[in-house]
């Protein structure tokens, strides 16, 4: 501090000496050239008010001043090259000018002083700006914290720590070849202190306006903080809310769904149970066949149930593994064949073999849900197609039918949770609107697409595709 003290001290002397001695050539020419000593004067007092701009400091443009009063006096009054005045005149005239060079002098260097200080609040004033709207677009706590280490970083250029009380955490992570902070600054935020912000190395340039932009770092840090807090408490809230409505609504879907099927299966065991020996062969065995439909669509239902409450839990799990196209669509179609007797249904292959990366039984299970969407909303007499094609880069699958189409109340919500269609259908069972929900979520799972679309002429195409490689 002292060698930089007496540094600008002779920096400022020799401005002046500089000023001076530039002021004193100009006077002694002027005069040579035979112009008055009233004006001459004026260039002295030039001298002041730049020796006060030049230092930004009023002492050195006293000090010029009374140097320039000084060599008026020997160069330019009479008797010359001397420092003794005969002439009233001269004494007043440099009176005058002593308390004018004094007077002006000090009004420069405080005018000169007023502009940096509103260069320097003009600047604080952006920075704080800059601040504050740093953080509005930031989210996740660790972002957030390092934003203010950048800010510092940026503004201040020391390097800087904070220290979270909640969780003890400490940013950046590899603090702790720090030494002992020079300044620290508490984040505060409506919830309380939240930690601190530990800057090093600041002594030097630590003024009041850098402890201003300190301090707004933190407060905007805790500020943002404290944001984040309440939006993640928020997320949480409408987390669980979801959760609930989608437990009630699963539970309400569930026992409704139930009770056809289960009261089929009653009704079939009893009267079977009840009759058996009146009953013929042929009446005991369409009673099994429909136990056994009944039971085939409750199996699915569970099914359905488990791989929703997995994917809710972020629980599904993939197990892939090469699977022959062919054998899948071969599974899918013996789980739904008692369905589709009576109806034109139609399959079509790749001529050749093709493996694909996937977890079979998942995917048998979206086809069983594609397809018993498809036969649920058909009429009897409407075809349905299973087609499969081999692409570049992925196989596509596409159930089609020819039904009535996609109804215009479901059709931009139709791969979303419980969403079903109330009118008559051919089994006589609703659905518990799951079966899209879950073959988008597998499908997604393998890094496929699944769509829907209007089949021509009529009818509806449902249609995914899966990568053929990993």
């Amino acid at each position: 501090m002292i060698a930089a003290s007496q540094q600008k001290t002779i920096t400022c002397a020799l401005k002046t000496l500089l000023v001076f001695i530039i002021a004193t050539l100009v006077s002694l020419g002027m005069s040579y050239l035979g112009i008055s000593k009233e004006s001459i004067i004026m260039v002295y007092l030039l001298g002041v008010l730049f020796s006060s701009t030049l230092t930004s400091s009023f002492v050195w443009g006293i000090f010029n001043s009374f140097a320039s009063l000084l060599a008026f006096n020997y160069f330019f009054t009479e008797p010359r090259f001397t420092f003794v005045m005969y002439h009233t005149t001269d004494i007043i005239l440099l009176a005058f000018f002593l308390i004018t060079a004094i007077v002006s002098g000090t009004m420069t260097s405080r005018l000169q002083k007023q502009i940096l200080i509103a260069e320097k609040n003009e600047r604080t004033s952006m920075i704080l700006y800059q601040i504050a709207a740093g953080f509005l677009l930031v989210s996740g706590e660790k972002n957030i914290v390092m934003r203010s280490l950048s800010f510092i970083e940026e503004f201040l250029g020391c390097a800087s720590v904070v220290k979270l009380d909640r969780n003890g955490v400490i940013y950046p992570e590899a603090a702790n070849g720090y030494r002992i902070p020079s300044h620290t600054f508490p984040i505060q935020s409506a919830a309380g202190n939240l930690g601190v912000i530990q800057i090093f190395n600041a002594e030097e340039i630590m003024d009041k306006q850098n402890e201003l932009i300190a301090s707004s770092v933190a407060t905007q840090l805790g500020i943002a903080l404290d944001r984040e807090n309440l939006y993640n408490e928020q997320e949480n809230i409408k987390l669980a809310m979801e959760r609930e409505q989608l437990r009630a609504t699963l539970l309400r879907s569930v026992a409704h769904d139930l009770r056809s099927p289960l009261t089929a299966l009653l009704g079939a065991g009893n009267l079977l149970a009840d009759n058996y020996e009146k009953l013929t062969d042929e009446e005991r065995k369409k009673l099994a066949l429909d136990l056994s439909e009944e039971i085939l669509w409750l199996t699915n239902l569970v099914e359905n149930i488990l791989n929703m409450t997995r994917i809710n839990e972020s629980k599904l799990v993939l197990k892939k593994n090469g699977e022959i196209i062919d054998d899948v669509v071969s599974e899918a179609i013996s789980h739904v064949e008692r369905h589709i007797k009576g109806r034109k249904f139609n399959v079509h292959l790749p001529e050749k073999v093709v493996m694909v990366p996937m977890d079979g039984k998942l995917i048998v299970q979206v086809l069983i849900n594609l397809l018993e969407n498809a036969i649920r909303h058909t009429p009897p007499d409407s075809e349905i197609a299973l087609e499969v094609f081999e692409g570049r880069k992925v196989i596509k699958v596409v159930v089609s039918d020819t039904g009535n189409g996609i109804d215009s109340n479901i059709k931009d919500k139709l791969f979303d949770k419980f969403v079903t269609l109330d009118q008559g259908v051919t089994d006589g069972k609703r659905g518990i609107g799951l079966g899209l929900t879950i073959c988008k979520a597998i499908v997604e799972a393998h890094g496929g697409n699944i769509c829907a679309e209007a089949n021509w002429p009529k009818g509806t195409r449902l249609m995914f595709t899966l990568p053929l490689e990993e």
